[in-house]
């Protein structure tokens, strides 16, 4: 298990994430690929019976969760190697 973000990492990764983010929102291929995305989803929810769409919920939850772990240890990572290039205290 990786260490607890600090809380300037935390505070740096709040803001890339509602502040920064807005950039990628705003990107077209973006757009399409996430439209694609939900169109996908609602279609496969669409033909799954109730017991199975449940499943299909709680599987994209617990996917979405482990996607925001990752995408936190890939901060954190690029943190340490703007360290290390610069020798900036974090």
């Amino acid at each position: 298990m990786e260490a607890p973000m600090t809380p300037l990492q935390e505070h740096l990764y709040q803001y890339i994430m509602e502040d920064r983010f807005t950039v990628l929102l705003a990107d077209e291929t973006y757009q399409a690929v996430r439209q694609q995305v939900s169109d996908a989803e609602a279609q496969l929810l669409a033909a799954l019976p109730e017991e199975q769409r449940h499943l299909f919920i709680q599987y994209a939850d617990t996917e979405n969760n482990a996607f925001s772990l990752q995408l936190r240890h890939v901060f954190q990572e690029a943190l340490l190697i703007a360290h290390d290039i610069l020798r900036l205290p974090l």
